[in-house]
């Protein structure tokens, strides 16, 4: 056979590779382990030396960290007013509080709305009648048309403004409207 550089005859001491095989010596891993276990006991031990050492904390560091506590719960508690403050402040509420006071204004104005034209029925009887008392008692009636005033119909009729207006049983404040009738003679 001819002898090629590549190719060489393994030797009876060699060992073949084997992914099978294991490795002989201590496993990493379980070294790694142990001296994590070894490190948490020293520290373990350390604390518990110095803790017993030392004789624990003086009663002027308790002191102190009692009074160190009472501020920061002081400061807590301020910061628990402020952030339920900034709350309050909140616009979201803030707008549903001025729409509520809003919409409540818009229910008051519709409902006094919705009773106005039964007031308003109410009294059209009561001109009714009153014409008809006017014309069967003999009274003269003036029918109001477009931009005419209590004034200018008084002085039409030779009367004042407030006869007109006693007569007809209107207010100071109140103004006639087109197709109305007044009573313009006792």
């Amino acid at each position: 056979m001819p002898e090629d550089p590549d190719i060489r005859l393994m030797d009876a001491e060699e060992e073949i590779y084997s992914p099978d095989r294991r490795q002989t010596g201590p496993d990493k891993k379980k070294i790694g382990i142990f001296a994590a276990i070894g490190v948490v006991a020293l520290a373990v031990i350390g604390g518990i030396y110095m803790m017993l050492g030392s004789g624990g904390i003086s009663k002027d560091e308790a002191r102190l960290m009692q009074t160190k506590l009472g501020s920061l719960e002081q400061k807590i508690t301020a910061l628990e007013k402020q952030q339920a403050a900034m709350q309050a402040r909140l616009p979201v509420e803030g707008a549903e509080a001025a729409l509520t006071g809003k919409l409540d204004t818009l229910a008051q104005r519709v409902e006094a709305l919705e009773k106005k034209p039964a007031a308003v029925a109410a009294e059209k009887p009561k001109a009714a009648q009153k014409e008809k008392a006017a014309a069967s008692s003999g009274k003269k009636v003036h029918t109001v048309h477009k931009g005419e005033t209590i004034y200018g119909i008084s002085k039409k009729y030779g009367m004042k403004p407030d006869d007109l207006r006693k007569l007809n049983h209107l207010g100071a404040e109140d103004t006639v409207k087109p197709g109305q009738k007044l009573v313009v003679s006792k």
